[in-house]
């Protein structure tokens, strides 16, 4: 049943988004070939749920709603696995989510910060905040075209896109229960 909620601001507390599957958009092993969303098997073990987030739900006099992400766990460390053994790590991610629609179904955007941040080193020592600029045999080399992708490092914070269908609501105490789909990118290895 859909929210049945009149018309005024609201706070939502303790809401909890805890994924069922994780598919991974994998690039066509044909050149004309078309991307899909494979199945993976989680890697990460008990810390990929997010929990206690709160924000505020207005609902308009039509019954429009818009939640705003304010607080909570809004964001975890996971890493899945391809069917081939590729292992894929993100940040499973609401972060600043603002979500509007109506009492059946809602979505919107949000924040996806960088999964390694910017003192991460990569192997040779390169970092967006510190270590060295480059790491080439000849330094002479170092700014080369084919070198810059590995050499500038960025942790910048990128958008994902979730929509939540109400399955459940229950007036009596509060409580909303339902599905959620969400759309975000993966680690960028920092732009390499």
């Amino acid at each position: 049943s859909p929210l049945s909620l009149r018309a005024g601001n609201y706070k939502v507390g303790k809401m909890c988004l805890e994924p069922t599957s994780f598919k991974v958009k994998e690039e066509s092993q044909f050149k004309s070939g078309e991307e899909e969303f494979v199945d993976t098997k989680l890697m990460t073990r008990l810390t990929y749920t997010l929990d206690e987030i709160s924000g505020s739900l207005s609902v308009g006099g039509n019954g429009d709603i818009t939640f705003t992400e304010e607080d909570g766990i809004d964001y975890a460390a996971v890493t899945v696995q391809l069917p081939g053994g590729e292992r894929v790590p993100f940040l499973f991610s609401v972060k600043e989510l603002v979500a509007k629609g109506n009492s059946n179904q809602f979505g919107g955007d949000f924040s996806v910060p960088s999964y390694r941040g910017a003192t991460f080193l990569d192997p040779k020592g390169r970092g967006a905040a510190t270590g060295y600029d480059n790491a080439v045999a000849l330094p002479a080399a170092s700014d080369a075209e084919e070198f810059e992708k590995e050499n500038i490092k960025s942790n910048a914070v990128l958008k994902g896109s979730a929509v939540f269908n109400v399955a459940k609501f229950d007036a009596a105490t509060g409580e909303v229960a339902g599905v959620f789909e969400s759309i975000q990118p993966s680690d960028t290895d920092m732009g390499a």
